[in-house]
């Protein structure tokens, strides 16, 4: 006998208690709804927690653009049989210790130099600011902005008469009283300007690392992190891997080479280019004569990690030291910053990286000045890397791959993989 509780699919058969297939293809519908929308609000959730912790992510991202920078010097410790789990450790505190021993070397040159440095680079910028004030005040006045001087007042003639003190006394706010022989204005006026923008720039370099144990934690995670992704590198990308579906993991396994693989080399690439451009521009200093030339060299090569942005930078206090001296001596350094960028970016780079990521310049740029104004100094230092990475996923993921206008023969246009006839 039929069983009446059982419910049939089949065309013609109508519903039994009351059911329709209609009520339950809405059901089917409002849990893909429900699904969806947990989706989304998990999503904002997770983007939301993300940007709460958007500095220690960076930290991060850091800490794993090292580890993969240390990862060829523990494959070749690996390969004389060392285990890794000693050998990264090895390296990456190796390279500490190597670069503490360097720092305690020219520790006596570079606090007697740096001293001076900090001494004689307001008179530097004072020395500027007369001889814009005598070739470009327009110049002077959009950069330390205008000094407004009020009109002489109007003085009578002293009286004889004894007046009270009480009577005769004035409002702080009126003794201002303007030159009347219409004497330049007092100088100072850039040195002043960077003082008042100190808070500003200390914010962007700092950003929320404003205090020595922040800074210290931050540096301490960055070590650790760069050890264990250089000892199991492949256990993390497995792990993110596992995060997608398999017919997604094969192809981001071959994107995720790629960029660890890019992020390696160009990290290696300007670990040489800041020892020599650290190292040249010391030796060029010295040869024209600016004085603190190994705290400038430091310098130089501490910002020939950001592109575009920190030869730039790196050149500003090296132009006003030998300003200083003598305009021509600040010309011959303009010029020898200038060589030093143009050496570097046609011949230097060039051949440390053969095979170039080609970032857009301009893409470049404004990558970095959105970083750093959303990050401050550690978004503008991780902005490059981050953008190569992101440039790498999309060439491998969007341009490279793309079964509809290349697809190989004898290949499946949604898994990649072989067909057979």
């Amino acid at each position: 006998m039929p069983d009446d509780t059982q419910h049939s699919d089949s065309p013609g058969t109508p519903p039994v208690n009351g059911g329709s297939r209609t009520t339950r293809l809405l059901t089917a519908d409002h849990a893909d709804l429900v699904r969806a929308a947990l989706m989304v609000v998990f999503a904002l959730v997770g983007l939301q927690l993300l940007w709460a912790a958007r500095f220690l992510a960076l930290t991060a991202f850091i800490g794993i653009l090292f580890g993969l920078g240390a990862t060829p010097g523990v494959d070749a410790l690996e390969r004389r049989g060392l285990r890794r789990g000693i050998g990264s450790p090895l390296i990456i505190f190796g390279t500490l210790a190597l670069l503490l021993s360097i720092s305690l070397w020219l520790a006596p040159t570079l606090v007697n130099q740096s001293q001076e440095l900090r001494t004689r680079f307001p008179l530097a910028i004072e020395k500027v600011e007369l001889w814009l004030g005598s070739h470009q005040p327009r110049l002077l006045d959009a950069l330390a902005g205008k000094v407004t001087v009020s009109p002489p007042s109007k003085v009578t003639a002293p009286s004889t008469t004894t007046v009270p003190t009480t009577t005769t006394a004035a409002p702080a706010t009126e003794q201002t009283v303007g030159p009347a022989t219409g004497a330049p204005p007092r100088q100072g006026r850039l040195v002043e300007a960077l003082y008042r923008q100190g808070g500003k720039l200390k914010q962007l370099a700092f950003g929320i690392l404003t205090s020595t144990l922040a800074v210290f934690g931050g540096l301490v995670l960055v070590v650790f992190i760069a050890v264990y992704v250089a000892a199991e590198p492949d256990v993390y990308r497995r792990g993110l891997l596992l995060l997608f579906k398999p017919r997604t993991r094969a192809r981001l396994d071959p994107v995720l080479t790629a960029i660890a693989a890019k992020l390696r080399r160009w990290l290696g690439t300007q670990a040489i280019a800041m020892l020599i451009i650290g190292t040249v521009t010391t030796i060029l200093m010295m040869i024209i004569g600016v004085r603190a030339a190994v705290p400038l060299g430091v310098i130089a090569g501490l910002f020939e990690f950001i592109p575009n942005i920190g030869p730039t930078l790196s050149a500003i206090p090296a132009i006003a030291m030998a300003f200083a001296d003598s305009p021509e001596k600040a010309l011959v350094v303009v010029v020898a910053y200038w060589g030093i960028q143009f050496l570097e970016n046609n011949l230097l780079i060039p051949y440390l990286m053969k095979e170039q990521l080609d970032l857009p310049p301009a893409l470049t740029l404004m990558t970095q000045v959105v970083m750093a104004y959303v990050f401050g100094f550690l978004g503008l230092f991780v902005a490059t890397p981050l953008l190569a990475a992101v440039f790498v996923a999309v060439q491998r993921l969007y341009v490279v791959y793309d079964p509809v206008i290349t697809p190989a023969p004898g290949m499946d246009t949604v898994t990649g993989t072989g067909t057979t006839a």
